[in-house]
């Protein structure tokens, strides 16, 4: 049996709340698809060539290699830094 006093307002609470309901869901869906374009940029960072490091960043590469004691391949360069360690760890100090 309805209560003829409370059921418009249980039907605006469900709208509401369906309304946030879907909401969070497309929230959560940008939420991907950021992480997701993130994702991808990363892996072709990885795959194309690096055109150019700036001179800040091969100073904090020079830094970070001597403090843990990682050793460049002859011939390599800080291109083989940048290709090995695509999180860039030299960043964090």
């Amino acid at each position: 049996m309805k209560n003829p006093l409370t059921f418009r307002v249980e039907s605006s609470l469900g709208a509401v709340f369906i309304s946030m309901l879907s909401l969070f869901f497309i929230g959560l869906i940008f939420i991907f698809m950021k992480n997701l374009e993130s994702d991808i940029d990363i892996m072709s960072a990885n795959d194309g060539p690096i055109k150019s490091i700036s001179r800040a960043d091969i100073l904090r590469i020079k830094r970070w290699t001597d403090q843990n004691n990682i050793d460049i391949p002859e011939g390599e360069g800080y291109r083989y830094i940048l290709r090995k360690y695509p999180d860039k760890p030299w960043l964090e100090e």
